[in-house]
């Protein structure tokens, strides 16, 4: 058995609220703004998707607090749900702004290459967050 590989946790600083931002990371239409077309946020054991076009993510809420943070199941479409893993975003409010928090983490399969290649594209859309809430 391998080992698991350390979660990918990224963070981004802002000047916008945390109300600005939680609704960034959430709202289908602002997150199409910087990210992809996503289903509405639901409770807990809801369906969730992201749907890149050629491509798309399938998963279920694990964790919601409203205006603070939500986890979801991450499985490629058709992809072995055993294989999951899960992303969580964090709001923290700060003087002046705020900060969005992305642990993507559950890499049991020890597929240093494919977290990789997630670290990479994060890391990308991060940047389009950042700039996008810096207006």
């Amino acid at each position: 058995m391998t080992d698991p590989l350390e979660p990918i946790r990224l963070s981004i600083e802002t000047p916008a609220d945390a109300e600005t931002a939680w609704q960034a990371i959430t709202d289908p239409d602002r997150i199409a703004e910087w990210f992809t077309d996503a289903s509405p946020l639901g409770g807990l054991g809801d369906p969730y998707r992201l749907d890149f076009g050629d491509s798309a993510v399938d998963g279920r809420i694990v964790a919601v607090e409203t205006g603070r943070g939500f986890s979801h199941t991450w499985s490629w479409d058709g992809g072995d749900d055993a294989e999951a893993t899960v992303v969580s975003w964090t709001v923290e409010p700060l003087a002046g702004g705020s900060r969005i928090v992305l642990e993507h983490g559950g890499w049991a399969n020890g597929d240093e290459a494919l977290r990789g290649d997630h670290l990479g594209y994060w890391e990308s859309y991060l940047e389009d967050l950042a700039a996008l809430l810096a207006g």
